[in-house]
């Protein structure tokens, strides 16, 4: 498996906003707080996953155009090697998109309905996503195609990372 690599603009986000950690911490406990889940969709069927990421969009208000281009190329760079990750027969919703996200996320907000999901959800960890998330897309028994939107605070602002995760299975899980 490799090294968590999925998400590294984490870091530049970190070095880059002018919050400091308890604004951040503030900002996210006043955000979803009643749990809203709705959930009638497709789970992906047992078995290995590779996950791609493409990123949509950066906007970071405040930041110079340079800064801007090296978080990109972090992106892109950290993104080239797969990741790889099992769902099996117990493997919940918040596991899976814990999982697929190199975190350890809690939905807020969920809704699917056969093949499409909408959500909300917050994650936590020291080398991906760190904060809100929200996603929304297709997902089948075999992969899924979603766009998430991660929002962080910048020097003038709020900055918004949107990115394409396609899963695809792609064979049983090793052991």
């Amino acid at each position: 498996m490799r090294e968590i690599y999925a998400f590294p603009l984490l870091a530049a986000f970190a070095l880059a906003a002018c919050a400091d950690d308890a604004a951040i911490d503030e900002e996210l406990a006043a955000g979803d707080v009643d749990v809203a889940i709705a959930d009638n969709g497709v789970m992906p069927q047992p078995g290995e996953y590779t996950t791609t990421e493409t990123l949509v969009e950066l906007d970071a208000p405040g930041m110079t155009e340079e800064s801007i281009a090296e978080m990109r190329a972090a992106f892109e760079d950290g993104v080239q090697d797969p990741h790889l990750y099992c769902v099996t027969e117990e493997t919940t919703r918040e596991q899976w998109l814990s999982d697929m996200t190199e975190a350890d996320c809690t939905l807020s907000r969920f809704n699917a309905d056969g093949n499409e999901l909408t959500g909300v959800m917050s994650c936590t960890s020291e080398e991906s996503l760190n904060g809100r998330i929200e996603l929304g897309g297709r997902t089948a028994e075999e992969g899924s195609n979603l766009t998430m939107t991660y929002a962080f605070p910048t020097a003038a602002g709020e900055g918004t990372l949107r990115m394409q995760v396609v899963a695809e299975k792609v064979g049983d899980c090793g052991g």
